[in-house]
């Protein structure tokens, strides 16, 4: 069977976590490494693709695609330390489609990385990238019988949910989205039915939820209802808040696996095949 792995570099929301009550579930923002056979898929590029990208220079890995759910500071704040994009020998494309005018995936980049904001532009890249748009359900061929599927998801300024599928199997990121209490989403339930894996934004709890709506984040109990009304296997909590501590998220993955046995808590990596 044809390798297609799952690496988990960055699991919190918003920004990194204080790493003193954060050892065993990490404090990096959203970063989650797929290889496919010999391909290479990068998504979001939070503060966990720093260390993600170390080891990929380490490999002798000179080419990967890097799939932008959104621009928010969370999930591209690691984008200038990914070390590969300074080296020559590399290629890489890079995806972005969440928003709403004509702004292109170029143009964000441009505008996050420059003075004064911060001292190096991406003129300074090395690399030989590709900057790619699309716009959702936009399907992206990356080849190699890699299919990536997209959906528009529920948060500010706009964010989309993939859905990687690969030999057969399938891997779906949906991070950074609102669901409407009491109501699943039918067509995000159709987007992820089937697939083996779903990560999902599971910034809060039910309990929590009616204090933050408005936010643009979600619950690990309305990730647990997508995937059994869409019959995923195995459903990867993920997306955590600043306060969630060692000890709070443990407590946690006990509580999802007894409703929910293919439920886990995501933490810097954690490992799976898919």
């Amino acid at each position: 069977m044809s390798r297609f792995e799952l690496t988990v570099w960055g699991a919190r929301g918003s920004i990194p976590a204080p790493a003193a009550a954060n050892t065993r579930f990490g404090s990096d923002t959203s970063c989650v490494e797929l290889r496919c056979g010999e391909r290479t898929i990068l998504l979001d590029a939070g503060t966990g693709i720093v260390p993600c990208g170390r080891k990929l220079y380490e490999e002798k890995v000179h080419d990967f695609d890097v799939l932008l759910t959104h621009c928010h500071f969370d999930h591209i704040m690691g984008l200038p330390f990914l070390i590969p994009l300074y080296k020559d020998h590399v290629s890489t494309r890079i995806f972005a489609g969440h928003f709403f005018d004509a702004t292109t995936c170029r143009n964000m980049v441009e505008r996050f990385m420059r003075p004064p904001y911060f001292p190096v532009t991406p003129k300074q890249f090395a690399a030989r990238i590709d900057y790619r748009d699309f716009r959702p359900p936009e399907m992206i061929e990356l080849g190699d019988g890699i299919l990536v599927r997209t959906f528009r998801l529920n948060h500010p300024n706009g964010a989309v949910g993939f859905r990687v599928e690969y030999a057969g199997r399938s891997v779906c990121y949906i991070t950074d989205t609102e669901h409407e209490p009491g109501r699943l989403d039918r067509d995000l339930c159709d987007f992820v039915a089937g697939a083996e894996v779903m990560i999902y934004d599971s910034t809060y709890t039910d309990d929590e939820f009616e204090r933050y709506a408005g936010f643009g984040h979600s619950t690990w109990q309305q990730g647990v209802r997508i995937c059994e009304a869409g019959n995923v296997a195995s459903l990867i909590i993920s997306h955590h808040d600043v306060l969630r501590t060692d000890e709070w998220l443990e407590a946690l993955e006990t509580e999802a696996k007894a409703r929910f046995a293919g439920a886990m808590v995501a933490r810097t990596g954690l490992t799976l095949s898919i």
